[in-house]
């Protein structure tokens, strides 16, 4: 190997080091000053506050969760004997959810809707149910979409969904 082609391997080798160095040195100081930036009370103390019940929070908090939690059940391959006939749906809103459910049942590829529901309140259930749409011989994959409104006000609360498949024998 040449002279020269030595020289800009050391200077190329020394270029990296520098920039690997100064790097590192920014990461541990920007780290160091960000932590120095948390200012935290003096006057604070450690724990929970008195007089408060802690049984009595714990169900506040799992009354937001709960809320916030959309509960369901479906059968997740639903089978039709032909496209008019009913289908072992299985979709049940459980007594513990307290929000009411509609629920669409859309085919994945075509965006269609074959099902729909009204609502249906906590504790009840549908065992088993025809498509609002007549769907020929074969396996549809599909999402049963779960949308949650309040049960006193009847407010949208949010929606979640399933993937399905259906099941048309003949």
């Amino acid at each position: 190997m040449s002279k020269g082609k030595k020289r800009t391997l050391a200077v190329v080798g020394i270029l990296l080091l520098l920039a690997l160095t100064v790097g590192i040195c920014y990461i541990i100081f920007t780290k160091n000053t960000a932590e120095a930036d948390l200012l935290y009370e003096d006057n604070a103390t450690m724990g929970i506050m008195p007089g408060i019940d802690i049984e009595q929070r714990q169900a506040e908090l799992q009354e937001l969760l709960d809320r916030s939690m959309i509960a369901f059940s479906i059968n997740t391959s639903p089978v039709f004997l032909n496209g008019t006939s009913e289908g072992n749906l299985l979709i049940e809103n459980p007594g513990h959810n307290a929000k009411l459910l509609r629920i669409n049942i859309l085919i994945d590829d075509t965006e269609e809707e074959v099902y729909a529901t009204k609502f249906l309140k906590p504790g009840t259930y549908i065992e088993s149910a025809k498509l609002d749409k007549v769907l020929e011989k074969g396996s549809y994959n599909a999402t049963a979409y779960f949308s949650a409104y309040d049960e006193e006000t009847g407010e949208y609360i949010g929606q979640t969904g399933a993937q399905i498949v259906i099941n048309v024998q003949n």
